[in-house]
This record gives C-alpha cells, sequence and structure tokens, in this order.
C-alpha cells in the first residue's frame, strides 16, 4: 500500500472511532435549541434583601422561565441609581418607587426613554422614626415646635435612596418646612446608630410593609429598662402631594402605619414599578409582553410576600 493510501486509511479510521457511537435525537436537538434561545434580562431592583429583588424579581422570573425569558436580579444602590441606570441605557429593565420614576424620567436627557409595564406591584411606604421619648406624634409638630434658629436632623437612606429622594419631594411642597430640615447622608444602619447616640433628629425611609428594617425598628429596646428605643411620627401626605398624577393614577397615598385605640399612625406611600426601556419595548414586543403578563399573573402573590393588603391599589386610584 503507497504511503498516500495509508495515511486516507488512517484518517478514515481516526474520524470513525471520534464518531459518536449514538445517533442525536430530535427531542435533543429541539431542548438544546430552546436552550439557546433563553432571553436573559438583567433588572436593577436595589438591595438583594428587599423586596425588588428578594420577592418582585423571583415571582416574575417564576412564570417567565418557562417562555424561554429569564430575569436577572442586578444590585443596585436604590431606585435613583436604577433609574439612572435606565436612562443612561446601562440595564434595560428595573423595579422601584414610582415617584422616583417621574421625577426622573421628566428630564430632558430622560425623557420618552422609560415606559411603565403592567400595573403596579406593591407599595412603598414612607417611615419616619425618632426615639420613643420624643413627645411630638407628627412631624409637623416637631417642626412647629422647633426653636428660633434651631433645624432638624434628617438622615434619609443618603445619596441614591428613594427615601432621600421622597423626602426632598415633601419638603418642595412644604416651603417652611425645607428651610428648617437638614438631609443627613447616612444609610440605615449608621442613621439608626446615630438616632441613638442622639447626633441626628430623625430617619427617614422608604421601605416595603414588612421590611425586615421596620421590624428592627419595633423590636430595638433598652437592655435595662426594657423599652422601646424607636416608634414612628405621623407624616401623611399633603393634599398638594396627593393631588399629583403619575400613569393614569395617583402617584401617592396616605398609608396607615400602625393604629391604636384612638388615634392611627399614617405616612406616605407611592407605589413600586416595572420600568423598562423604550427602545427594548419597541425592539423585543414579544419579551415585553411576556414580562408584563407574568407580573399580572404574579400580583397577588407579590402583594402578599411584601405583605400588602390585597386591595392596596384602590389607595392610589385617582380623586
Amino acid at each position: 500500500m503507497s504511503s498516500s493510501r495509508r495515511t486516507l486509511a488512517m484518517v478514515a479510521a481516526l474520524l470513525f472511532l471520534s464518531a459518536p457511537a449514538w445517533a442525536e435525537s430530535l427531542s435533543e436537538r429541539r431542548a438544546a435549541k430552546e436552550k439557546a434561545e433563553v432571553v436573559e434580562v438583567e433588572v436593577a431592583c436595589g438591595k438583594l434583601d428587599k423586596e425588588n429583588c428578594a420577592v418582585v424579581v423571583p415571582e416574575i422570573n417564576s412564570k417567565t422561565v418557562s417562555q424561554n425569558v429569564r430575569l436577572k436580579p442586578l444590585v443596585s444602590k436604590g431606585s435613583v441609581e436604577s433609574v439612572d441606570g435606565l436612562c443612561d441605557g446601562d440595564v434595560q429593565m428595573a423595579v422601584v418607587q414610582a415617584d422616583v420614576l417621574a421625577v426622573r424620567s421628566a428630564k430632558p436627557d430622560c425623557a420618552g426613554k422609560i415606559v411603565v409595564l403592567g400595573r403596579p406591584l406593591y407599595p412603598y411606604q414612607g417611615f419616619m422614626v425618632v426615639r420613643d421619648e420624643q413627645r411630638e406624634g407628627r412631624f409637623a409638630e416637631m417642626i412647629d415646635r422647633l426653636k428660633p434658629g434651631a433645624i432638624l436632623r434628617v438622615a434619609a437612606g443618603g445619596p441614591g435612596s428613594g427615601g432621600e429622594l421622597t423626602l426632598r419631594n415633601i419638603l418642595s411642597n412644604a416651603p417652611e418646612w425645607k428651610q428648617v430640615v437638614d438631609i443627613a447622608p447616612d444609610g440605615s444602619e449608621t442613621a439608626l446608630n446615630k438616632l441613638r447616640d442622639r447626633q441626628i433628629d430623625a430617619f427617614f425611609v422608604m421601605d416595603g410593609p414588612q421590611s425586615p428594617l421596620l421590624q428592627d425598628v419595633r423590636d430595638t429596646v433598652d437592655p435595662k429598662s426594657k423599652q422601646r428605643i424607636f416608634k414612628f411620627v405621623d407624616l401623611r401626605p399633603s393634599d398638594k402631594l396627593l393631588a399629583i398624577p403619575f400613569n393614569g393614577r395617583s402617584l401617592y397615598a396616605a398609608a396607615t402605619l400602625e393604629s391604636g385605640w384612638f388615634s392611627s399612625i399614617k405616612s406616605i406611600s407611592t407605589p413600586a414599578v416595572l420600568a423598562l426601556r423604550d427602545d427594548f419595548y419597541r425592539s423585543y414586543p414579544a419579551v415585553a409582553s411576556k414580562i408584563r403578563q407574568a407580573a399580572e399573573d404574579a400580583l397577588p402573590s407579590i402583594a402578599a410576600r411584601a405583605g400588602a393588603k390585597p386591595d392596596w391599589a384602590k389607595d392610589f386610584e385617582p380623586r
């Protein structure tokens, strides 16, 4: 046998040995095709232990994954950073406070770039935390009883947090408050420590009704007296805030934080919404439709896991 023939025979033998001993099935080919066509969408959602990442994204994802759409939570500092990321095209989707979205998307560099996908998801509620020894039960009373020249030092979660933006919205609609409130750039853990040590006067945060942070506020007691260290004060929205429209609903509503025999503590509330880049919505309508329907189907479960009342969205119906 010539050398060329021997070479061809060796190549043929190698090809035969490397070939699989079984034929690929149609089901395997279809499964591989479907796996390759899964669309993964990153969703900016704040901290991983918050409702946006821990409840909303998994609940929606559980219904879209069977349709080859997978949502991947992307950690952010809060709603402000998430919406900034949407405006700048760094992310295609986010779960954010509606008031943050309303303010940011109205600015020229973001106008027309973001759409709200589906109905509101659950309520963010505002919690104004003070020391339990504070005599006043309303934030307005704390301001009214300030001595001349004094200010209220209020932490609101730091730059990039939804709490800071909501507080600034409240103050912008109450100019007499804005002049005497100083917003400290402290996050929750630092803020509570400073509040305990009387370095600040109050801590404002926007969170879900069953936030672990808020439970800590309720449960923290003095080791000696066994009395609560913190409490909430009333910060219900003004009529001016309640009249602000957004996406066919009211941007703000009043929420009851705690109820007593003769009175209740109320505060401001705004819904969490699913926001999407408009260009993504137009380029991938089928994907957007699947996510929207999944969110709609998941609404009861999301509300329940977030600690919201079944009919909570009625609070935001136009007045």
